[in-house]
């Protein structure tokens, strides 16, 4: 038999707070209201999360500022330029 996820029921300011991206936020604000520990209002807030499919994309403390992926392939491509060099210039 499968498991499936029991999605909680969310007071209204902790979804208001999940839709703004606030993850944060909307773990404190359960906490509050159901006084709850971090980690039960984290777990909570994580199984919502789960079960709405565009909503994890939205949080704001997952998102990098950087653009890691261009970054990578710069730093790729100047150590492969560097071994070439180096080989080129030892190759004795």
């Amino acid at each position: 038999m499968a498991n499936f996820l029991q999605v909680p029921d969310l007071p209204p300011n902790v979804l208001d707070a999940l839709s703004r991206g606030e993850r944060s936020e909307a773990i404190a604000l359960l906490q509050a209201a159901q006084n709850l520990s971090r980690e039960d209002a984290r777990e909570q807030v994580a199984s919502y999360i789960m079960s709405q499919p565009g909503l994890g994309r939205r949080m704001k403390d997952t998102q990098s500022n950087a653009p890691w992926g261009l970054l990578r392939w710069l730093f790729l491509v100047q150590a492969i330029a560097v071994a070439i060099g180096y080989y080129l210039l030892f190759k004795e």
